[in-house]
């Protein structure tokens, strides 16, 4: 067979190009380096004092709230650097406007302005220029809510430690029931980040080695290589050896990406622990991706190489490719509708549709346990599909791969399908 010169010779040619060295180890670099930065700034980025002045109106609150912001920097510093400012004669306003104006100069980063009746209307002025950072309000928040309502309690004869201990909320501790057993929550995190993870991974590779494909095919019609490789080969043993030789390709980069996370997650004890108790995955899983990797490959390529036929220029390609693009990023966007009931008869339908199933029922897989003649339906469906597709696709080929100038409309399209 004619086409398997050219599975070896995509994929051989391919894999010698440095866009693809490149590509592959450049990738989970920046992966890395997306997820290192922030952990890199938490823990080697020094933090900075915060200079917090507090105005109490009512003369009740200030020294308590004050007492209880004792946080404290890396090198031992304390956060915050309180200041109590007391209004000469009573005049609180005068105060607070030489405070703004402190603010102003940048002497001072916050003030805290407790109103009289605070205990009413359950609202404190948080005043300043640059440090609108939300752990820093978060924290302002967090130690005068307590601080306020002790008070309101207080005046009402309760006590607050009593009170707050009685009124404690209750946490749902969400377990899911499986075929292995029930999972805790912790193991539910670790399953929504693994169909998260690759279903986008999934996502990534189909649509940029389907427009592999394309842009193959559009190179060597440009350069006219492709009527030298016709004079030897059969179109359709061309079409079938490109979309199985850069699928191929695909497959080995998801394989290096793979080793390449195992080295990196299984080289430290502490993140092997920390990996093997939130993330779970089973060889079934890693099988049903694999699958779900190639029917949907094989699916989007061919659609891909159509437009790779009847286009002659990358400008003219661009302008179809939405056609192929729009139905890969719906089911991204309904993903978390079938995480959330992966199970209902709205998910089930969806992962179904072939230009759907590879990604929606790899999530169905991975977050519950569909039926088994769901998941063996939509194989079949999706096998049914592509070997329509690769018949219209090679169809198209034969006629459109030697076709140059205006790009041909829908009408012309499926004459050279009935022509082919």
């Amino acid at each position: 067979m004619k086409a398997l010169y050219v599975i070896k010779r995509e994929y051989y040619e391919s894999i010698r190009k440095k866009s693809f060295i490149i590509s592959t180890i450049l990738a989970p670099v920046l992966l890395l380096v997306i997820y290192a930065i922030p952990i890199l700034t938490v823990f080697f980025v020094p933090g900075e004092q915060v200079s917090v002045a507090v105005l109490d109106r009512t003369g009740l609150i200030a020294d308590d709230f004050v007492s209880s912001l004792t946080d404290t920097l890396k090198d031992g510093r304390p956060k915050y650097k309180t200041a109590l400012p007391q209004p000469v004669s009573g005049d609180f306003d005068q105060l607070e406007a030489a405070l703004i104006e402190t603010i102003d100069n940048g002497a001072l980063d916050v003030l805290i302005q407790i109103p009289e009746d605070v205990f009413e209307s359950g609202k404190v002025d948080y005043i300043s220029k640059d440090h609108f950072v939300e752990q820093v309000m978060d924290d302002m928040r967090g130690r005068i809510n307590p601080v306020i309502i002790s008070h309101r309690l207080a005046g009402e004869g309760m006590d607050y430690e009593r009170v707050s201990r009685l009124t404690q909320r209750i946490e749902l501790n969400e377990k899911k029931l499986t075929k292995g057993g029930v999972l805790e929550n912790e193991e539910l995190i670790g399953e929504f980040v693994l169909v998260v993870v690759f279903v986008m991974i999934l996502y990534m590779t189909l649509l940029s080695w389907g427009m592999s494909v394309q842009r193959s095919i559009i190179e060597e019609k440009g350069s006219r290589v492709i009527e030298v490789m016709l004079s030897s080969v059969e179109p359709r043993d061309l079409f079938l050896g490109k979309i199985i030789g850069l699928g191929s390709l695909g497959l080995t980069q998801i394989a290096i990406w793979s080793l390449m996370m195992l080295a990196v997650t299984f080289s430290s004890s502490i993140a092997a622990a920390q990996y093997a108790s939130y993330v779970r995955i089973s060889p079934v899983e890693i099988i049903y991706f694999i699958v779900f990797f190639i029917l949907g490959y094989l699916l989007y390529s061919s659609i891909f190489s159509i437009i790779g036929a009847v286009c002659t220029t990358e400008q003219d390609a661009q302008q179809l490719q939405s056609i192929v693009v729009f139905p890969m990023i719906i089911p991204i966007m309904l993903m978390f509708l079938v995480i959330q009931n992966p199970n209902s008869t709205l998910a089930v339908v969806l992962s179904l549709v072939p230009l759907f199933t590879p990604m929606l029922m790899l999530a169905r897989v991975v977050i519950s346990d569909p039926n088994s003649w769901q998941v063996g339906l939509s194989i079949v469906l999706l096998v049914v599909s592509i070997y329509g597709v690769i018949l219209f696709s090679a169809r198209v080929f034969r006629v459109g791969i030697l076709m140059y100038g205006k790009r041909p409309g829908l009408k012309e399209i499926f004459r050279w399908f009935r022509y082919a």
